[in-house]
């Protein structure tokens, strides 16, 4: 090519350079870069605090996950530590945090803590928070009237196990004789072991072919105490109780025999079972009693008023807990696993002292039959097991 053409090639490549680089709206020097540097916001739930039940590890809880708000659309809000709502939480606490980051990568975070924790044992067992001590009172341990069964001893300062010694002398229902070294304490529990004699007994003028007990407090029960226990029944066809007895003579009084059942239940149920007790291995059921005797002549029949729900599961299948708070004469809660479950009102005034009871015997709507468990069962099998029981009573604070 031509000297001259391409100094004239290069002349318009330097006007076309120049004309581009000066044709924008504001100097180099007066030019902004928008730079967005606003936090975005989030703010988190408070804490949530969840109670449940010793035969559990983990609990499901539900809460409304954060969202984050910024100035730009576009935020996008994620969790970054914790557990999901929905989740099954285990005992103790996990934190739960949350980050929101704008399109600018702009970042802001926060947590909340989720504490799942069991019922406190300085209180009645609650997993619903149904402590309802009034205002300005509370619950506090009656000692003669709690145990927890710890250690190997049994407690006969507490406790009466020997029916010819306690305020009743009530030996049992035939088959079944309640008789004390069936009462054992180990492994942090009160047993209560069932047994098949090898040959038959006679007390009382009565045969016994087998074998249960009865544990009866030593210091009376009152109205307006809170009574509860944690039992796992026996898988036989005898029951597993927890009770307040009351005792009765016609000639020094009280003439009224009253009944306060908390939880009476059976191990097991069959063909020869009554038809109206035929879930009575899987049911918390309670009641009042007023007994029929001759001497109390207001009533011409035993009179009653229960309360009772059926289980989806054994009552041998688990530790359960009982509760009843006997808060007046008229007014009766029970509660189930620390969740309030029914109140009774007492066909008459249940305004008597009583004992804690607590008996393993044989009904006849419920009867021996040919089930050989009693002779190839196993301890656990042919035992009721008290983890603890405990009773309270109201005290200013």
């Amino acid at each position: 090519m031509p000297k001259n053409k391409i100094s004239f090639f290069l002349i318009a490549s330097i006007i076309l350079l120049f004309n581009t680089c000066s044709s924008s709206d504001a100097p180099l020097e007066e030019q902004t870069i928008d730079i967005d540097t606003t936090l975005p916001s989030i703010i988190c739930l408070d804490n949530i605090t969840e109670t449940i039940s010793l035969e559990k590890a983990f609990t499901s809880v539900i809460y409304k996950a954060p969202a984050g708000t910024d100035n730009k659309p576009g935020a996008i809000t994620k969790q970054i530590a914790g557990l999901a709502s929905g989740s099954e939480f285990p005992i103790g606490t996990t934190t739960n945090t949350f980050e929101v980051t704008d399109t600018s990568g702009n970042k802001t975070a926060c947590s909340f803590d989720v504490v799942v924790s069991y019922p406190s044992a300085d209180q009645p067992y609650s997993v619903d928070g149904h402590n309802y001590a009034p205002e300005g009172k509370k619950w506090t341990k009656i000692e003669n009237m709690t145990d927890e069964f710890n250690g190997t001893t049994f407690d006969d300062g507490k406790w009466h196990r020997n029916p010819a010694s306690d305020p009743f002398g009530w030996y049992g229902r035939p088959p079944a004789l309640f008789e004390s070294d069936n009462v054992t304490v180990a492994d942090g529990n009160l047993n209560i072991t069932v047994e098949k004699f090898t040959t038959p007994k006679t007390v009382n003028n009565q045969s016994w072919t087998h074998g249960g007990a009865i544990i009866r407090s030593k210091e009376k029960a009152k109205q307006g105490y809170y009574y509860e226990c944690k039992m796992k029944a026996n898988k036989t066809v005898m029951s597993s109780t927890f009770w307040i007895a009351f005792p009765q003579n016609c000639n020094t009084g009280p003439i009224r025999k009253l009944e306060l059942d908390i939880q009476e239940c059976v191990g097991r149920t069959h063909n020869e079972t009554h038809a109206w007790a035929k879930k009575w291995d899987a049911t918390y059921h309670s009641n009042t009693w007023r007994h029929k005797r001759s001497c109390d002549t207001e009533i011409n029949e035993s009179q009653q008023s229960p309360g009772k729900i059926d289980l989806n599961e054994k009552n041998h299948s688990r530790y359960f807990v009982y509760g009843c708070w006997w808060k007046s004469p008229t007014e009766i809660l029970f509660y189930l696993d620390g969740k309030y479950v029914y109140t009774i009102t007492p066909t008459t005034d249940f305004d008597l002292e009583g004992h804690i009871t607590m008996a393993i015997e044989t009904y006849d709507w419920n009867p021996i039959d040919s089930e050989n468990i009693f002779e190839s069962g196993s301890f656990d099998d042919l035992t009721t097991k008290y983890d603890w029981v405990r009773t309270w009573k109201l005290e200013d604070q």
